[in-house]
Order: structure tokens, then C-alpha cells, then sequence
């Protein structure tokens, strides 16, 4: 997983440029980003993100287990704490560095049933 963070990390300015100047095939553009909260530590995808002012900002696109965070929030984040992005073009995925580990370590059973509930497929 952490090699997975460097590569989404490494790979960040391709997000960027595709967010900035996204052509009609692309779409849904989302960052990981960690937060910490006393003792828990959470990577929550953010969507509708707003990277013109000072802080950036995203809202909470899957259901957190942190206490203070909400599905559906607008939050502020640090830069520094993305994790990973994505964003779909022509119906695949682009990035999702994490999400391809995660899925790689399914049974075959448990990778059929993710790729037919996702809003997208993998290459």
C-alpha cells in the first residue's frame, strides 16, 4: 500500500492537469486524503473538489468511521495529506493507485462482485 501512496504521489501533477483541463471524457475527479483524529487515522476519498483558495477543499464521498466527519461534508485538507486521486475517462479508471491494491488482494468471488457495482472498469 505505501508503494502505492509514492506512485499516486509521484503521479499527482497528471490529476492536476486533467482537473484543470478535463476534456469531455473525463469525469469524477477525487483525492484520498488522510486524516487523523486522536487515535484513529482514516484515508476518505473527497469529491467536488475546490482547489482555488488558500485551503483546499473536497466533500466526504464515502462513509468515514472518524467521529467528526460526516458522508457528504465539505472539509478542508492539507495538500500534503493526499494520498491518492483518481478520475474516470471514457467509463476506466485513471489512478485509484490504492484502490487497484485493494482490489488485487480480493478472492476472484469478491472481484466480481466489486467491478459489477463499480462506476467503472479497470484495465
Amino acid at each position: 500500500m505505501e508503494a502505492a501512496i509514492r506512485e499516486a504521489k509521484a503521479s499527482f501533477n497528471k490529476f492536476i492537469e486533467a482537473f484543470c483541463h478535463p476534456t469531455e471524457r473525463q469525469k469524477s475527479f477525487l483525492v484520498k486524503v488522510v486524516f487523523d483524529e486522536g487515535e484513529q487515522r482514516e484515508h476518505i476519498w473527497l469529491a467536488d473538489l475546490d482547489l482555488r483558495g488558500k485551503k483546499p477543499s473536497g466533500v466526504v464521498a464515502n462513509e468515514p468511521n472518524l467521529p467528526s466527519m460526516k458522508f457528504m461534508q465539505r472539509v478542508e485538507f492539507e495538500p500534503l495529506y493526499i494520498s491518492d486521486w483518481m478520475y474516470i475517462e471514457d467509463g476506466y479508471l485513471i489512478g485509484g493507485y490504492t484502490t487497484r491494491v485493494i482490489r488485487d488482494r480480493m478472492t476472484p468471488d469478491e472481484r466480481r462482485e466489486h467491478d459489477a457495482q463499480a462506476p467503472y472498469k479497470f484495465r
